[in-house]
């Protein structure tokens, strides 16, 4: 794995802006990043949990403050608890605008930016 750049930051800060998008954009993007009709929401979380590996050494460089561990790893503990065979459903299009779960991670994304200033 090389090493993160700026890019790769700014790579991961998208990412959870992404996550904190309107259920609608967020299916948007991901249909764009496919260049598919048919979304497929499990992107969304592949993409922050890329970039998620890499924090502690975004924090090192001084790039993100430590102040965002807590509400990132609240993040990534709700994208880990809807992960998984048994919640398949919980990443269709229809649960991305519609479950109580999404609405959580884009609460959670939205105090997450926040926190990355």
């Amino acid at each position: 794995m090389e090493p993160p750049t700026p890019r790769s930051l700014v790579a991961f800060v998208r990412a959870v802006a992404v996550l904190a998008l309107p259920a609608e954009a967020q299916l948007a993007w991901v249909g764009q990043l496919l260049h598919q009709d048919i979304p497929l929401a499990d992107e969304l979380a592949l993409e922050f949990d890329d970039g998620l590996r890499l924090v502690p050494t975004f924090i090192e460089r001084g790039w993100i403050s430590a102040s965002a561990l807590p509400v990132l790893t609240e993040l990534e503990n709700q994208l880990r608890a809807m992960s998984g065979e048994q919640n398949a459903s919980l990443w269709e299009p229809d649960a991305v605008t519609s479950r109580p779960e999404w609405h959580r991670v884009r609460v959670l994304a939205r105090a997450t930016l926040t926190q990355l200033g």
